[in-house]
């Protein structure tokens, strides 16, 4: 028992001495890494059947469209076609999707903006109906 004790203790400490080895440069390569690339804000907003803008962060100005159309104007700090984004509906049996991250059909005067259309579940159309958004 004490044999396994030991060579437990003695593995652990190994393992540390080789993590101790290896971070500083894991930390190296991630700091030549933030430095090349360009980081952008993110922006969240509650957007409300009507297309009003409930609530948000780095957003300008939501409206809708159109049935089931709906812009949402960010901020100039948020990179909108290279933006990571979320959509969550608010009401049930409705389905938001991004149908651009920029200037389209829909949205064509503004710029950094995302089209969201929102489907009915049910009947597969185009229906309105509020959602969450999350860029980042």
């Amino acid at each position: 028992m004490l044999r396994r004790t030991v060579s437990g203790a003695f593995a652990l400490t190994v393992a540390g001495f080789i993590a101790a080895a290896v971070s500083p440069a894991h930390a190296e390569v991630q700091g030549a890494h933030k430095q090349a690339s360009t980081y952008y804000a993110s922006a969240a907003a509650i957007i409300n059947a009507d297309g009003s803008l409930n609530n948000g962060t780095n957003v300008l100005r939501a409206w809708r469209a159109g049935t089931g159309h709906y812009c949402v104007k960010l901020d100039p700090s948020v990179d909108a076609p290279h933006s990571l984004i979320l959509l969550t509906s608010r009401e049930p049996r409705r389905l938001p999707h991004i149908a651009y991250r920029n200037p389209s059909e829909t949205c064509w005067r503004h710029s950094n903006t995302i089209t969201v259309n929102v489907y009915d579940t049910n009947t597969g159309r185009l229906a309105n109906g509020g959602f969450d958004l999350l860029a980042l």
